[in-house]
């Protein structure tokens, strides 16, 4: 047998995929258990939202740590650990019978879930470093979120009408296991990823960003912004759409779809932005996604039918799923590959930590004034300032000498 001649970061991009593909099953599947755990136990929104808030704290604490190993160490071991972090964690949520039982099972599961994001993101970019395609191999990975939820949101929502809310968490977790665990052994470090070598100075003098020379850089912390804002808007819609359509007469089945075609349709958004990008670059991709997502966020405040809603879900899918190539590549547009993993996980985390009490906030709007209006309002306004700030950042000046210390070697 003759030597492939694919070029392995090919498959690192499929085995990113499926691992992406988990946090579709995780992130956005919430707001289907949420009514069934507030039936059950008689929760307020907000008492049912703090668990998933205890999910983003521990996803944002490992985005970091996992995102560092990630520059250091093979994918492979690290994935591995993620993977029987998260399938425990959140099939243990099958025995809740407390709230704080279900707040650290979930943060378990959240300490296994960063892998999911800074490690498969960073490696294929590592491996498609100034390569052609590198904008599309990027949107591939990502994309794995949309399709993950298009998929398992209608069928957890099947799971738990026909098995019920706790055999339902018992499946998700071993799903979550088996997929991050299968992927793991797919994925290797990029050869180059430990190099500093090229022809291009200017290249060269990328690599010498660190984490250490980043973290109060004016860009970076611009770009850390915009992802904080995002995210909360993301974390608060996802949430309670469910509970929300429900609550003006679409069906549970419906309602649930929708969020899964949420999902569906960010699959293309997440596609279309490498492309958008090898256009005008990512700093770009990142202005239009957040504006698109903030204007469409109005809509949502008139829905009606079930009609109006898949309208929301398909628009608001769409700027979705650009945005998330978008966020990772201009940081890798801006500060180049050597700590690039790390610093997807401190973005990461930062917006994790930021977004941590806005589904729970959201709760607390509904249960205080009876309505969304106010939390949706807030959310169009943070992801418009969003957009601005993205517009008005610029790629920071590269050092002209050696960089000595930082957080990474």
């Amino acid at each position: 047998m003759g030597k492939s001649n694919i070029y392995y970061g090919w498959y690192v991009v499929v085995a990113g995929f499926f691992i992406t593909f988990t946090l579709g099953e995780a992130m956005w599947s919430f707001g289907v258990f949420f009514k069934p755990l507030a039936s059950d136990f008689g929760w307020s929104r907000a008492v049912v939202s703090s668990g998933y808030t205890a999910f983003l704290i521990g996803f944002g604490i490992s985005s970091i740590v996992f995102g560092r190993l990630a520059d250091i160490y093979s994918p492979r071991p690290i994935l591995l650990v993620s993977a029987l972090l998260a399938g425990t964690g959140i099939a243990l949520c099958s025995r809740v019978e407390t709230i704080n039982e279900l707040r650290f099972f979930l943060f378990v599961g959240g300490l296994g879930g960063g892998a999911t994001w800074s490690v498969p993101t960073s490696a294929v970019q590592k491996w498609f470093y100034q390569r052609e395609r590198a904008g599309l191999a990027l949107g591939i990975v990502i994309s794995g979120i949309g399709i993950g939820a298009m998929v398992f949101t209608p069928l957890i929502n099947w799971f738990i009408a026909t098995w019920g809310w706790r055999h339902s968490y018992l499946i998700v977790g071993a799903f979550y296991f088996l997929i991050i665990a299968a992927a793991a052994l797919v994925m290797k470090k990029s050869p180059e990823a430990s190099k500093e070598e090229t022809d291009d100075p200017i290249s060269t003098q990328q690599y010498e960003w660190t984490a250490g020379t980043v973290l109060l850089n004016p860009s970076f912390i611009a770009i850390m912004s915009v992802n904080c804002l995002v995210v909360i808007a993301f974390q608060t819609v996802t949430v309670h759409i469910v509970p929300y359509a429900t609550d003006r007469g679409v069906s549970m089945t419906v309602a649930a779809a929708a969020l899964g075609l949420m999902g569906g349709f960010s699959f293309f958004g997440r596609i279309l932005s490498g492309f958008i990008a090898d256009i005008m670059r990512w700093q770009w991709t990142l202005v239009v996604a957040c504006t698109g997502l903030g204007i469409f966020i109005l809509f949502l405040m008139f829905v009606e039918t079930p009609w109006m809603l898949y309208c929301f879900v398909a628009f608001f899918g769409l700027f979705l799923g650009i945005r998330s190539p978008a966020h990772v590549g201009v940081i890798g547009e801006f500060f180049g590959m050597r700590s690039l993993g790390e610093l997807i996980g401190i973005t990461s985390a930062a917006a994790m930590l930021a977004s941590a009490l806005a589904p729970a906030l959201a709760g607390f709007i509904f249960d205080t004034t009876g309505s969304y209006l106010w939390a949706f309002i807030i959310v169009m306004v943070l992801l418009l300032v969003g957009g601005l700030i993205a517009a008005r950042m610029e790629k920071p000046t590269i050092p002209h000498r050696p960089c000595q210390g930082g957080l990474s070697s």
